[in-house]
């Protein structure tokens, strides 16, 4: 039987850390408690990291790094994450500040970052501004050309990793006049500018990740060679926007380490707090929280899991893509990190001991919505492609259907290799590809047939295929208000909150179908809960239905399987590793 991707990187990590309930462990959650408590960045945590090798995973192996697949760097980051975000931000960013020089630097930049990352070097992305904020087409910093250089004046602000970071990647207007070819990103090496012509603003307090090293710089006139350009000039809105593709994408592990760290603190103090005479964990409506809380992960991790190999097998989609997973993740795992607090009830509210561990998780996991693009803007980057996404406008390959069935097959199997990533598919426009939810017709083939002839319990069969229909009817419902909706509101209709309301309902209909797609594709090689398909009935039906569970025994088993997941320290996932 093959086996799926076993995150092997990511194991080695987690043992290297050890136990994170070792008080006297510099990786320990006390640690981080710590580090928060005192605004002070987690040094202790990142140096380990930096001995572990983890700056090698975001270098491209040509140039000497240990990058295979956004799949592997992903199950990495969300090990970082569970055990303290503030860390995981600081560390990750370093990949969305080098990633537009892996895509069009020149050789001589892609060398000397890959040189700085190697030896433990931070790199910041400095995109934001104070008085813009996600509006980058008004951006504020200046590049002057000045003969063979440029001139940069202005500030970034708001900027992860901007005092620490040994070069910067920096978002700047080359032409006065608005519009998308105004902009361009500089490659910026710290120890090649003149002290005298940047400054950094002051570290910024935040409500989360306290100790993260958030503040901005200052230049003022500062001189660079023409040859820190990244790409052509001009082309620093695409290189942003396409990169924003990648990170988006990433920010799913941030939230899912985050959620993973909750629910394991809710279950571990359920289990052993008394109340009333018996465990917490007994109460019916604690279970209901804590089941509720373990099928929002399981469908983010499905969801995230299909995107970051979908990275590698339909970059083409990531326009929106990577807008859907950067909404539906982080939204969907703060309301159920959020409904996990009414467990620990007044201990919520503890900022030291195991419970203060969920404190801080909440606290940090509620900045994950907001960078590399805010709800606002993930919505409205579907809603300017939806009426392109629903289904009368099929993938421009849906004629060549084994075509299409064996890049779904890829996505979503677990057990096959993936290509290598090639940034030159990314594109600004989706051409209304979506292999998730155009994977849905598929779907009813297979449970009619596999119902039909007892490869499934035909009863279960039936009633996954109940929700699949529902899912394509849904759609269907979905392309007509999308019709009306732009009949009535003619140009003005991309503008209209109406619209991001679809959006909303798009995103959940596409977890369905990853969720879906991701138990058809790996059933034979996962674990036998996993493998029965009866998470997936409530899944789909806490994404579909309106109800309550369609059956009692389904969550009874899922109360069992959660305590027996923390018993064996496993991940939530549908691909879990064991926890230190």
């Amino acid at each position: 039987m093959a086996e799926p991707t076993r995150n092997n990187a990511a194991a080695d990590l987690e043992r290297c850390l050890g136990d994170p309930l070792d008080r006297a462990s510099d990786f320990s959650f006390e640690q981080a408690l710590l580090d928060d408590e005192l605004e002070r960045f987690p040094e202790k945590l990142c140096r380990g990291l930096d001995d572990w090798g983890l700056n090698e995973y975001y270098v491209p192996r040509e140039l000497g790094g240990r990058f295979t697949s956004f799949e592997e760097l992903f199950s990495i980051v969300k090990v970082v994450s569970r055990r303290d975000l503030t860390a995981a931000i600081a560390h990750s960013a370093i990949y969305l500040g080098a990633a537009s020089v892996w895509m069009s630097g020149t050789q001589a930049q892609k060398h000397r970052l890959a040189g700085i990352i190697r030896k433990g070097g931070a790199v910041a992305f400095a995109l934001t501004e104070q008085a813009h904020g996600s509006d980058i087409m008004a951006t504020g910093l200046t590049a002057e050309r000045d003969g063979d250089r440029y001139l940069l004046s202005g500030e970034k602000w708001l900027i992860n990793n901007a005092t620490r970071s040994a070069a910067v990647v920096a978002f700047a207007r080359t032409r006065p006049e608005r519009g998308p070819r105004g902009f361009s990103l500089f490659f910026l090496d710290k120890e090649k500018l003149a002290p005298a012509t940047y400054r950094y603003l002051p570290k910024l307090k935040t409500h989360g990740i306290r100790g993260a090293d958030i503040s901005g710089i200052a230049f003022d006139r500062c001189p660079v060679p023409a040859d820190a350009v990244i790409g052509a000039p001009g082309a620093g809105l695409e290189l942003t926007l396409k990169t924003l593709q990648i990170s988006r994408t990433m920010c799913a592990a941030l939230s899912l380490g985050a959620a993973n760290a909750a629910l394991h603190t809710t279950l571990g103090f359920a289990l052993r707090r008394q109340l009333y005479g018996k465990d917490v964990y007994a109460i019916p409506e604690v279970q209901k929280t804590l089941v509720d809380a373990f099928l929002d992960i399981l469908i983010c991790d499905c969801m995230a899991a299909a995107a970051v190999r979908g990275l590698h097998t339909a970059t083409r989609q990531f326009s929106v893509w990577s807008a859907v997973v950067k909404y539906f993740v982080p939204v969907t795992l703060e309301n159920a990190i959020r409904s996990l607090s009414s467990v620990l009830g007044a201990r919520y509210y503890l900022r030291q001991g195991t419970e203060g561990v969920f404190q801080k998780t909440a606290r940090d996991s509620a900045i994950v919505s907001v960078f590399d693009g805010n709800t606002a803007v993930n919505l409205q980057a579907i809603a300017l492609q939806l009426r392109f996404l629903l289904p009368e406008h099929a993938p421009d390959d849906s004629a060549s259907t084994a075509a299409f069935a064996e890049r779904v097959k890829t996505t979503f199997d677990l057990t096959r290799p993936l290509p290598e990533f090639d940034a030159a598919n990314l594109e600004l426009f989706n051409h209304g590809h979506d292999d998730v939810l155009h994977g849905l017709s598929a779907c009813v083939e297979y449970l009619r047939e596999a119902g039909a002839g007892s490869q499934l319990d035909e009863a279960l069969a039936g009633r996954i295929l109940g929700f699949v229909k529902k899912a394509l009817e849904d759609l269907g419902s979905l392309k007509a208000k999308a019709a009306k909706l732009a009949e009535a509101r003619g140009s003005t209709v991309d503008k209209s909150s109406a619209l991001f309301e679809l959006s909303r309902q798009y995103c959940v209909l596409h977890a369905a179908a990853a969720c879906l797609q991701m138990w058809i594709h790996n059933k034979a090689h996962v674990g036998a809960y996993f493998a029965k398909g009866e998470w997936l009935l409530l899944a789909l039906n806490r994404l579909l239905g309106s109800g309550p569970h369609p059956d009692p025994t389904l969550s009874t088993d899922a109360v069992r399987e959660l305590a027996a997941m923390h018993a064996r320290r496993e991940s939530v996932s549908i691909n879990p590793f064991v926890f230190s």
